[in-house]
């Protein structure tokens, strides 16, 4: 159709004018063809604004509900021989601009050229390793008490959004992981938390080096190797990163002295088979608790069994299964495992004082 041929060519054309410029045409058409028309006595469609507005927009989108139309025979040639095709011309350039809008949007979600440092509380997961991460994100987001709300994956690879049916996850692609602008587009500075789960090792810890001066204290970063020797130096270099290392080996020698070890180390990592581990920061203002008190009362009220406690947030330290008498305090870190995840505000802590 004629119409169709002339939204094309008007679209391919038009459709690279600025926005003030084709509001601007947009007006100048509107007033030229409400001048003329007034002035060919066309006073249905010019005596009330809104009827021409409406009978405008009508024809220039070519829909014609015919419920309003010239009168008279100068009138109809006008409309004929401008109106229509310079409306339909404008019409063609405002779809085919709103059309490449839409589809630059879509393009920078799925190519990661986004911009997310508008997020906040969000968790980064620095690295793409196809099933590993899709099914890491998964045990992430099926917690339905999490603490962040949305996962942002990084990855430095020219690839497409990998999970683009999820909702949850944005994707942003980082060129380079030292630059301050790439740290701003990701949200650095306002994320939870953060996983560095690279490709090899070697490309985890330079990783780790870039973005640990930049991340905020209150961040808590994960990051996994399988190299002893590159996990010792980013403790050393790093020491409030969690290292979470390959224990296919412990796992192997303790499955095969106390069968079923593995499964038991398997449920308490993965949520979705039951009960599972959770860690509880112990408020500040805890002055003193007795271990064996608090373990009482976490079974008693909350069906959940202490494993262990930590002073540091990163897990080192950890002392699992403390005698009774070993005290608790502030600022600790409680390891335990529960059917769901239990928050310190939670927790009656002055009431395991008294005890």
């Amino acid at each position: 159709m004629l119409f169709t041929w002339v939204i094309k060519i008007c679209q391919r054309n038009l459709s690279r004018l600025t926005w003030p410029a084709l509001i601007g045409l947009f007006v100048g058409q509107y007033l030229f063809c409400y001048l003329v028309l007034r002035l060919l006595g066309e006073e249905m469609l010019v005596g009330r604004l809104s009827d021409f507005i409406y009978y405008c927009s009508v024809v220039g989108s070519t829909l014609g509900f015919g419920d309003l139309s010239p009168q008279t025979a100068e009138g109809r040639v006008f409309t004929a021989l401008w109106q229509i095709p310079v409306s339909v011309g404008l019409f063609g350039a405002l779809m085919g601009k709103v059309i490449g809008m839409v589809q630059g949007m879509l393009a920078k979600g799925m190519m990661g050229m986004g911009d997310y440092r508008h997020l906040r509380n969000h968790i980064l997961v620095v690295g793409w390793r196809g099933h590993q991460t899709e099914k890491m994100i998964s045990l992430l987001l099926y917690d339905t008490r999490r603490a962040f709300e949305r996962v942002l994956l990084c990855e430095s690879d020219d690839i497409q959004h990998p999970l683009q049916g999820n909702h949850w996850v944005d994707f942003i692609r980082i060129r380079n992981f030292n630059d301050a602008n790439e740290h701003a587009r990701m949200g650095l500075c306002t994320c939870q938390s953060a996983i560095i789960f690279a490709r090899t090792d070697e490309l985890t810890f330079t990783i780790a080096l870039s973005l640990a001066d930049s991340i905020p204290d209150q961040c808590h970063v994960v990051a996994y190797m399988e190299d002893e020797r590159y996990a010792g130096l980013l403790e050393v270099h790093c020491p409030r990163i969690e290292i979470v290392r390959n224990l296919s080996a412990e796992q192997i020698s303790r499955s095969i002295q106390d069968p079923g070890s593995s499964q038991s180390v398997a449920s308490i990592m993965n949520p979705m088979l039951g009960d599972t581990g959770f860690a509880v920061p112990i408020p500040e203002e805890v002055t003193s608790i007795r271990y064996g008190n608090l373990m009482r009362y976490m079974k008693l009220r909350h069906d959940a069994t202490v494993l262990g406690i930590s002073t540091c947030k990163n897990g080192r330290g950890m002392e699992l299964n403390p005698v009774i008498s070993t005290e608790v305090k502030g600022g600790m870190w409680l390891h335990l495992i529960g059917n769901s995840r239990i928050l310190a505000k939670e927790i009656a802590w002055l009431e395991i004082e008294d005890k």
